[in-house]
């Protein structure tokens, strides 16, 4: 008798699914497709992000190759179209080296542009380094307050770059002339024992240089 009630409810529970997977089967079977999807998706995407990053990085070596090999004009032209496809991290780093290959090739006014463009869309510190970049590279050409101004970001306390920003705001004085404020700049770096060793040592040339 146990056996036969055994049975019933087997049948009562096989009926119970059978209704189930009716009502909810199809729903089932998407969400489990989903889920395949989803995992092979991601599969899909860490391998080409892989292969992407791979092939960024072989062109990221053969554009510095051509800058290397004495064609940096060429060289700027791959930064430039690594530049406008890969993502924002490679982006970055390959439009600071495209400004540095134009600044090679002799085309200074480009180089600037591209450095002020890295320093206006990157975030620190790599819009603070293209910044400086571009002050360095007016420094002779550009308006003494103008630079000046553009680079007072640089020299705020903290900043990874300010004993070179230092460094040039002391360069930008002496070309216009003022001796007397890039000797004080060139004495401050020379004596903070903070300051990069051989940052410091150029600083105490300059100080000898100038008579301080």
């Amino acid at each position: 008798m146990a056996e036969i009630f055994r049975e019933i409810d087997e049948e009562l529970q096989q009926e119970r699914a059978a209704k189930l997977w009716q009502r909810y089967g199809g729903w089932l079977i998407a969400a489990a497709v989903g889920v395949v999807l989803a995992v092979s998706g991601n599969v899909f995407w860490n391998r080409y992000s892989t292969q992407l990053k791979a092939e960024m990085g072989d062109r990221y070596e053969a554009a510095a190759e051509l800058v290397v090999s004495g064609n940096p004009k060429d060289g700027a032209q791959a930064f430039a179209a690594l530049a406008d496809d890969a993502g924002a991290g490679y982006a970055t780093l390959a439009r600071l080296r495209e400004a540095a290959a134009l600044a090679t090739a002799g085309d200074t006014e480009a180089a600037i542009l591209v450095f002020r463009k890295v320093a206006t869309d990157a975030k620190p510190p790599y819009a603070d380094l293209a910044r400086l970049r571009a002050v360095r590279l007016g420094i002779g050409t550009g308006d003494t307050s103008a630079l000046l101004s553009e680079l007072a970001p640089v020299l705020a306390a903290g900043n990874p770059w300010r004993p070179l920003a230092a460094e040039t705001e002391a360069a930008i004085h002496l070309r216009a002339g003022e001796t007397g404020k890039a000797l004080t700049i060139y004495k401050s770096l020379a004596d903070d024992a903070s300051t990069p060793s051989q940052l410091r040592a150029r600083a105490a040339e300059m100080v000898r240089a100038l008579g301080g």
